[in-house]
């Protein structure tokens, strides 16, 4: 795979989100497939078991769509309350593009490490330091619930969501007066990373200039 910094990884996710609201279910029907095998080549686990978890809100939102948007009714359904052909297209689309956003935010948490991923963030963020945000204690924050995550995925004790928010408040209460050290690198762009870059960017005009 191609080596891209983890700045541009992210710039790309936020460009990819723009794109995907406008792409037809056709382009995302093609496009789930292709993100689909790549995960399985790369053995990332960790988007198969968060989809599972989310099955059941991929069906509740499927349902939404399908039951609540107007349009002309399933004629072969069997029950009283049809869905609407309008609405199983669009329902079928959300669940596609929310499906494709968590596929390529998987890949760019499998690629990066805690600190490249705080790096990154932090170095697209800090224009906005001229406004008035902190941006150093936003990063030792997202270090900090980054460095809880990762305490939970290795424990072999399965908490509770009340009782691990509980235990992350009295951890983050504890350390919250002490000096937290992160190391921030910011590596240069190269050619790659301008390149990809340039075809979202050519790719979202494009797909700007279709839709209007």
């Amino acid at each position: 795979m191609l080596k891209v910094n983890t700045k541009t990884q992210l710039v790309t996710f936020f460009l990819f989100a723009l794109l995907v609201n406008g792409w037809h279910v056709v382009v995302l029907l093609i496009l789930m497939p292709l993100l689909l095998g790549l995960l399985i080549y790369v053995n990332n686990r960790h988007y198969f078991r968060l989809s599972y978890r989310l099955k059941w809100f991929y069906f509740v939102m499927f349902a939404i769509f399908a039951f609540n948007t107007p349009g002309e009714h399933i004629a072969t359904w069997p029950f009283n309350i049809k869905p609407t052909y309008e609405g199983v297209l669009m329902g079928l689309e959300q669940l596609l593009r929310i499906a494709t956003m968590l596929a390529l935010l998987s890949l760019i948490l499998m690629r990066n490490t805690k600190q490249q991923l705080i790096s990154g963030i932090y170095f697209l963020m800090r224009p906005l330091s001229s406004l008035g945000l902190d941006i150093k204690r936003f990063a030792a924050r997202l270090w900090l619930t980054l460095h809880y995550v990762d305490l939970q995925q290795s424990s072999e004790e399965k908490l509770s969501m009340t009782k691990g928010l509980s235990h992350y408040l009295d951890v983050a209460t504890d350390i919250a007066d002490e000096d937290v050290a992160i190391y921030l690198e910011n590596p240069q762009q190269t050619q790659i990373d301008y390149l990809v870059l340039s075809v979202m960017f050519i790719l979202l005009i494009t797909s700007f200039i279709l839709v209007s």
